[in-house]
């Protein structure tokens, strides 16, 4: 819409400025003519003199407006300018945050008593099937990763196991991996089970403790932490919460579901446990 009304002025101030061409070129050819001639050119160039006296203000109001808008385009353009900076000034501030709690994280994970060498890695891809629950880490053989390694997020509680390497990836499988199992222990009972990836648990995004017999004492709400008797991970490693229990077909034994205490959902930046030291 700015174009045309700006087409229509300079239209205008064309037409204004041949009329006053064609005023200042007859009064050079009538200069010093008397008789009928001048005065007739006198005459009917009145209306026309009077006419372009108004037009030549309205032109000059339109200059000035036009001046005036290529003004507030100039200073708006400046305060989007403004304003992106200081967006980006705020981003950095909120990863700065958000680095400072995942590396106080880690240093209360360090302040527990558990001596771990970790690898940092980043999810740079997901399985995408209804199989199985894996990602892909940006890490490999190449940064000491080795297959049957335990990853855990910030907070050290468990993610899953590495499952295959390659020089500068690895393949992890989650808790809720039907493929997944290691030893786990009830933080309260003392009891000891299996962590297991179940596929009907899979979607739930739950996890299965089962070989428990019914004198085992597991209650609700109990924690589940890794067990490990001379394995290639550590014990300790936060794995969930006990939700339910049930009996198993038979009567004999009993199985519990776990919720994860990892957002399994919402990965980013974890951590491979290359090594670690167990106080035996």
């Amino acid at each position: 819409m700015k174009k045309p009304f700006r087409h229509k002025w300079i239209v205008i101030i064309a037409a204004a400025l041949s009329l006053s061409l064609l005023a200042a070129a007859l009064a050079l050819v009538l200069n010093g003519t008397a008789g009928p001639l001048r005065s007739g050119w006198e005459t009917a160039s009145r209306p026309f003199l009077r006419l372009f006296s108004p037009l030549s203000e309205k032109v000059q109001q339109a200059e000035t407006w036009f001046r005036g808008m290529d003004a507030l385009r100039a200073e708006n353009e400046a305060l989007k300018e403004d304003l992106a900076a200081l967006e980006r000034e705020a981003m950095t501030g909120k990863l700065a945050q958000q680095e400072n709690r995942r590396l106080r994280s880690l240093l209360d994970l360090t302040a527990s008593g558990q001596e771990l060498t970790l690898e940092s890695a980043w999810v740079v891809a997901r399985t995408p099937d209804n199989w199985q629950k894996s990602v892909t880490l940006d890490k490999g053989t190449g940064s000491g990763i080795q297959a049957g390694q335990c990853v855990v997020n910030e907070h050290g509680a468990l993610v899953g196991r590495v499952s295959q390497t390659g020089k500068t990836w690895c393949q992890v499988s989650l808790l809720t991996d039907p493929a997944f199992q290691l030893a786990g222990m009830g933080t309260h009972s003392g009891v000891l089970g299996s962590v297991e990836g179940d596929l009907g648990l899979m979607a739930a995004g739950e996890v299965k403790f089962s070989g428990l017999t019914q004198a085992d004492p597991v209650q609700l709400g109990e924690g589940v932490v890794t067990f490990a008797a001379r394995e290639s991970y550590p014990s300790g490693l936060v794995v969930g919460t006990v939700t339910s229990l049930t009996d198993d077909p038979g009567g004999l034994t009993q199985s519990g579901v776990l919720t994860p205490a990892a957002d399994l959902d919402r990965l980013g930046e974890v951590f491979i446990v290359t090594d670690f030291w167990e106080d035996k």
